[in-house]
């Protein structure tokens, strides 16, 4: 063999080794490209549902108080008949008020969910407590709403159901939130393009 076949040979295996080294450098790069895309639409999904749950949220804040103000209306009708039809009334129209408000978070939750399958190690604690948060809130809701029954004074629930989200946690949910935001776009890299 000569100089000349040996370095064909050589070359065409450097041809073949380099061929096949970008072949797997490539599907490397799709793979990452394909996680980036799903990453991106579950966080999209994510914030979308956020200000959904933030609009329904925001929609009728006083909805309690109109509730509340027609039931001691008849109420104070002294009529035994209208008291009764109004206290089913009011416990159809807290249970649908019940229903509007927790159902926004617990959507939201089930987002947290689907996050928690494609966001990476650094950014699951912050989801873990955002979730926990979410929990917590849902839970407080109901047991001010279940002390209703056990409750006479109506003033008293009102003011605790204005003060929910109000509190330490409320604060918390929204720098937890902020923090989760900011990790999201560090990690789909849009701003570093």
């Amino acid at each position: 063999m000569e100089l000349k076949d040996i370095l064909i040979i050589g070359l065409g295996l450097l041809g073949w080794t380099w061929g096949i080294v970008q072949f797997f450098i490539n599907r490397r790069n799709q793979k990452r490209d394909k996680a980036l895309e799903k990453r991106f639409e579950i966080y999209t999904a994510f914030m979308k549902k956020a200000d959904e749950v933030t609009q329904k949220l925001r929609t009728d804040p006083n909805a309690i108080y109109g509730i509340s103000t027609e039931f001691m209306q008849k109420m104070l009708t002294g009529d035994e008949k209208i008291i009764n039809d109004a206290l089913l009334d009011f416990n159809s129209q807290l249970l649908e008020f019940t229903k509007n408000a927790t159902q926004p978070l617990t959507i939201l939750t089930s987002e947290l969910n689907n996050l928690r399958l494609v966001c990476s190690d650094k950014l699951l604690p912050k989801i873990d407590r955002y979730r926990d948060l979410s929990y917590d809130y849902i839970n407080e809701f109901q047991l001010v709403l279940g002390s209703l029954t056990k409750s006479n004074d109506l003033n008293d629930t009102i003011k605790k159901l204005e003060t929910i989200g109000h509190d330490q946690r409320g604060i918390e949910m929204g720098q937890v939130y902020m923090e989760i935001q900011k990790m999201m776009r560090d990690e789909i890299g849009y701003y570093k393009r």
